[in-house]
This record gives C-alpha cells, structure tokens and sequence, in this order.
C-alpha cells in the first residue's frame, strides 16, 4: 500500500461534535499548520497527487462496505446538489477521493479541478481545503474562496463534514464543492445539508451495529418527534447500562468523548428507569432529568415486544478455530447468519443426522452441500448427486437404486450401481427432493431408516452406510399438505434444517461480488484485471436477482466480455438489470436552492425560513410530513417556499 503524506494532527483526541461553526479560528489556524508545519507555498501550484488503480479499488471497496446500505442518502444530497451547482465528493480517511458525483452542469466543469477519483486532499499536500481541513480538525467546515491557503482554489467553496463509524472513528469525508458566488455566510444551508447527511449515515451505521445486541434509545428535544428520525442515540443494555452514543447524543450531553457517559445507567444520567423507557413501547417518556438543564424524552426506537425478544434470543454459537479455515466456513462468507448456520452443520456433520438445504434456485445448494462434504470426515470418500427434478420418473428409481444384469432389456450387461450404493461412505446428495415421485419416497424412506439397499432385480438387501444431504427451492410442508411429499420422510432428512437466503438478503454482497470477479477472471482466461465502478457496484447490490448468484455469475462474465477497458461500468451490464422500478414516493420533492440570500429579511422572516429548512430536512424533505409538523398546510408550505425563493430555479 501507498505510504501517505502524513497528516499532521497535534490534537488527535480533539473534539468530534457535528455543529458548524463560524469556523474563522479553524481557518486561521490551519493557515498556520500550512505555512509552520506543512512548509506549503500559497503561490505555488500544489501537486494533487493520486493514488494508483489498485489503491483506488482496494479503497473503494472499503469505503462501500460502510456507505452500500447509506446510498440513498448520498443519493437525495446528490438531487439538492444538483439543483443548485454543487458536486459531491466522498473520501476515506486519508483524504483520498473515492467517488465523485458531477449531476450538474456547473459541476461538471469542476472536472477540470483535480477533483477526480484517486485524488489526495490531505491539507498537507492541498493546504487549507474542506477535506483535508475537516480530517485535521476531525469537525465540520466551509472553506470559502479566500479561505483556501492555495491561490490557485480561491475561485472554489466547500462545505465538507466527518463520516463517523459505529467506533466512533472517522472512516472518510463527506463533501459538497462549486465554484465560489455570493458570500460565505450563503454558504451556511450548504454545511447544514452535508452535516444532516453524514449524521443520518452515522445513525444508519450505529443502529446496524448496536441494534441485534443491546436496546436502542432515542434523545428528543420534543415529545412529539419521531423517535425513527432522530439522530441523537444512545445504547443501552438489557441493566439500563449506556454502551455508546453517537455524535449528536454526545453534543446533548455537551461532550465530546464517549467515556463520560458510557458505563452510567439511564437512570444517573436521565433520572429514569429502563422499564419506564421500555413500558412506553415507541411513546416517549419524559426524563425527570436533563443534562442541558431543557425538557428531554427517551424513546425505545424498538418496539417493546422487539426488544424483548432480542433480549431472549438464542445465543449465538461460538465456532471452533480449527474449522474456521474448512470448506463450508469459506462458503459462508462474512454473511453472520450464514456462518452461525454453518457452524451448526460443523457440529452435525459427523453424526447419523441428515441435512436438508431450502433456498431459492440460485442460491447455491449443491456449493453448499459440497463444501459440508468436503468438511467432514467423509472428505475423501465419493460425494454423489442426484437431480430429483431432471430424470424421467421411469428412470429414477434404477438411478437412485440400480439394477442387476438382465433386469431390463437393453439395460447394462452387468448391471449398474446406483446411486445410494456409489455413495457408500461418502455423501449422497440429493437435490430438488420435492419432485422425487411419491411412491419412490417409500423406497428411499425405508433405506434411510434401515442403511440398507435392495437393487432392482436383486432378492438380498446390501449393507450401505448412508449420509443424505438434500436440498430443495419447494415448500415440502405445503407439499406435505396436499399429499405430494409424505410427512415421515420430511423429518428423517430434516434433522438438521438450513435456510440459505437468496444473494438479495445477503449481508456480503460485495464481497461475493468481488470474489466471482476474482474466480471468472481465472477460469474463463481474462487476462486483464476488471474492477467494478461505484454505480455499477450499487446497480448489482440493488438488483432483486430472481436467480440469485447463478444469474450473478451470469451477469458478470456477460460484462466482462463486452467491457472495453479494466473498470466496468453500467453500460457493460446486461440492460435487464437497469431496467429497474423507480421507487415509489408519496409526492416529488421539490428541488430546494442552497444558495439563499436573507439580506433583505427581516428577523421573524428569517427565523421563519431556518424554521422551515430545519423541518424539512428532519423530514427527510417530504412536504407533506414538513407541513404537518409546522402545522401548516402542504399548499401553505409550497407559498412560502416560493416567497422566500427557497426552490431552486427549474
């Protein structure tokens, strides 16, 4: 990996509170570090250095294994940016951008400004700059025209924020760049928008992380809020103990490290108890104390039968270190459900118990079934299938069972061993069972029962030591039901029953996505090496997939096949894949202007306008949820926001 241009922090335990300042101290003092301790000339062209294709890759993949489930937050900033001239960049934490976003016009002749992917904003090679200066002082800024220690970027303005993980570390930079018109302070909506985003993505990543294993709280200023929609979080285990809390928490609190307020009970810090909290189900409860001295409520932003059964939940089993590295582990992925589901075939392989697999074509039965086989103590014996669903019922029953010579006209002149009997010792692997013929199902049921088998033709039954894993995409219980599957035999192959979820529910999609890439590459004698663009990357992560990683596969050799360079983009995929449903919206919101000028309003009118943006992007921009709020109605909402020319122009 690249060694990067340090970043010179002095105060890495400084203060990371989302609330834009005036930022002049913060301006002042990064000129400072520019100038003492970065040695940087202001009327020298900086050298924009960039990372190589690898690098880029490696980071991209990194940074979309946080932002995959927040894409729809980067996607409405990317519609308000848009509507008024800005571009979006996302970095990593080392100030390198990752994925740029030109929607419009005016940021499409940004391209020119070594904004591009790969390139490095560290303030150390940069100087003053929205990127690189927010990672230095770890909190939201503007840098605006003159702002910047550079000559050469004083005609730029940026308004950038922190993305913080779960960990409470900063893994990247959220930013919103144009060219520089107007005055800073008009530079202010721009801040409060990328800030409410990176919030809302901190909130999305704290619930994802806290939520299976401990109770998550909402603080609200208001008892009527929407606990959902708050960002201000705190978890809390099943002894009212505070775990974490996330950056807006913390600021209610007026601190700036977690380590003052975790390991203190709700009740010290709120003078409430857990059951209050969790007897109001999703109500809020009022707080009998504050530590702003304002009203405060607490919501549980489960509901209570949720939390409960969260709190009663079976303990995850814990997987032996020598079987990390098997076949089935490595099928598994980093799919956490997955892997619980594989260490309780890990613990059952060895034993006189018999699996059967359900999922939806695609999803990889025989892969699975397999690697169960190649995990167990049966690895080097025969691993043998039969597709239930693609033999004639006339021809079945000699497959599964065999037949000696002379039983059939035209058949072997010796016969032939069946399937069971190939299997002897090893695995037989029997796939769709649902469309075995009923009446074989007796035959097969009294083979498992007794481990023996009789071929067709044949009076003495032979001894087989039988292992039967099964797999099927049918719903045997409905089939069950309607005659079709008989009720003994489901619970002699169901001992042990794996659910495998189709590649849409999957929790590691993008590393199966880059696994297969790895894998046709190598098979199919690619001799370049492909890399997937970010649009590309959320295109297949969104796709419903009705065939699952088998259509996957499918998609990515068709792309790789027609892709002219090394990065595939959305052109190279098969186009039913773009031909998605556009999400429905209860009504379009309109595109709101960042650039507002309130010289010319009064001190009610102003008030009333930062009231109206404030409730607009707590409602997530939704007029109608805005209007309600405000107790207004939605065509009064839509008068004001063109008196105080808040849209943007069509």
């Amino acid at each position: 990996m690249r060694s990067y241009p340090r970043q010179t922090n002095a105060n890495s335990e400084r203060v990371m509170v989302r609330k834009p300042s005036s930022g002049v101290s913060d301006i002042k003092t990064s000129w400072h570090r520019c100038d003492q301790v970065h040695h940087l000339d202001s009327y020298q062209l900086p050298s924009i250095d960039r990372v190589s294709g690898l690098e880029l890759k490696e980071e991209k993949e990194r940074i979309t294994e946080y932002l995959i489930d927040a894409m729809p937050l980067i996607d409405k900033l990317r519609i308000t940016a848009q509507s008024s001239g800005y571009c979006v960049l996302v970095t990593n934490d080392k100030g390198v951008v990752v994925e740029r976003y030109l929607d419009s016009n005016v940021a499409k002749e940004l391209c020119g400004e070594n904004l591009g992917n790969g390139s490095i904003w560290l303030e150390s090679i940069a100087g003053t700059n929205g990127v690189g200066t927010c990672l230095e002082n770890r909190r939201p800024l503007t840098v605006f025209a003159g702002d910047h220690f550079s000559n050469s970027f004083k005609h730029l303005t940026c308004s950038a924020a922190p993305l913080i993980g779960p960990d409470r570390e900063i893994f990247g930079v959220l930013d919103v760049s144009s060219f520089a018109k107007g005055n800073k302070r008009l530079q202010g909506f721009a801040l409060n928008t990328v800030c409410e985003t990176a919030n809302k993505v901190e909130t999305l990543l704290f619930k994802k992380k806290y939520s299976p294993e401990y109770l998550i709280f909402a603080l609200l200023s208001e008892q009527s809020r929407s606990c959902s929609e708050s960002n201000s979080l705190v978890a809390v285990d099943y002894e009212g103990v505070v775990c974490a809390a996330t950056t807006s928490a913390l600021s209610i609190f007026n601190v700036n490290q977690e380590h003052k307020i975790i390991g203190f009970s709700i009740s010290s810090l709120f003078g409430i108890e857990i059951n209050e909290v969790l007897s109001g189900n999703v109500k809020p409860v009022r707080c009998h104390g504050s530590p702003n001295g304002y009203g405060l409520w607490l919501a549980n932003v489960l509901p209570k039968d949720e939390s409960k059964a969260r709190n009663t939940k079976r303990k995850p089993l814990s997987v032996d270190n020598s079987k990390i590295n098997t076949e089935l582990m490595k099928c598994a992925g980093k799919d956490e459900k997955l892997v619980q589901k594989a260490s309780i075939c890990l613990r059952t392989i060895n034993r006189k118990i018999n699996i059967l697999l359900h999922g939806e074509t695609g999803t990889g039965k025989e892969v699975w079934a397999k690697a169960i086989h190649k995990s167990s103590d049966r690895k080097d014996k025969p691993f043998i299938t039969l597709n239930c669903a693609s033999i004639p019922e006339s021809l079945i029953e000699s497959e599964l069972f065999g037949y000696t010579s002379g039983t059939f006209t035209g058949g072997l002149k010796g016969g032939k061993v069946g399937k069971i009997l190939a299997s002897d010792g090893g695995t037989l692997f029997l796939d769709e069972i649902g469309d075995m013929p009923i009446a074989l199902q007796a035959r097969l049921l009294r083979v498992i029962a007794e481990s023996e088998i009789t071929p067709l033709g044949q009076n003495e039954p032979v001894k087989v030591k039988l292992h039967v894993i099964c797999a099927t995409h049918r719903d045997l219980k409905e089939l069950i039901s309607t005659g079709e599957f008989r009720e003994d035999l489901y619970y002699r192959i169901s001992g042990v029953n794996i659910e495998l979820p189709a590649f849409r529910e999957r929790s590691d999609k993008i590393e199966i996505i880059n696994s297969l890439v790895a894998k046709i590459q190598i098979s199919d004698g690619f001799k370049q090496e492909f890399t997937l663009s970010q649009s590309v990357i959320r295109t297949l992560c969104d796709y419903h997939w009705p065939g699952n990683i088998r259509q996957l596969k499918s998609a990515l050799q068709y792309a790789m096949c027609v892709c002219e360079g090394s990065e595939i983009d959305l052109d190279d995929l098969p186009e039913e894949l773009l031909l998605k449903q556009a999400p429905k919206t209860n009504e379009l919101t309109p595109a709101l202007s960042l650039n507002v000028d309130h010289s010319n309003l009064s001190s009610s009118e102003a008030f009333e306008v930062n009231k109206i943006l404030e409730t607009l992007a707590e409602n997530r921009w939704i007029v109608t949820r805005a209007a309600k709020v405000l107790n207004i109605s939605r065509s009064t909402l839509h008068r004001k926001l063109k008196k105080y020319n808040l849209l943007a122009d069509e």
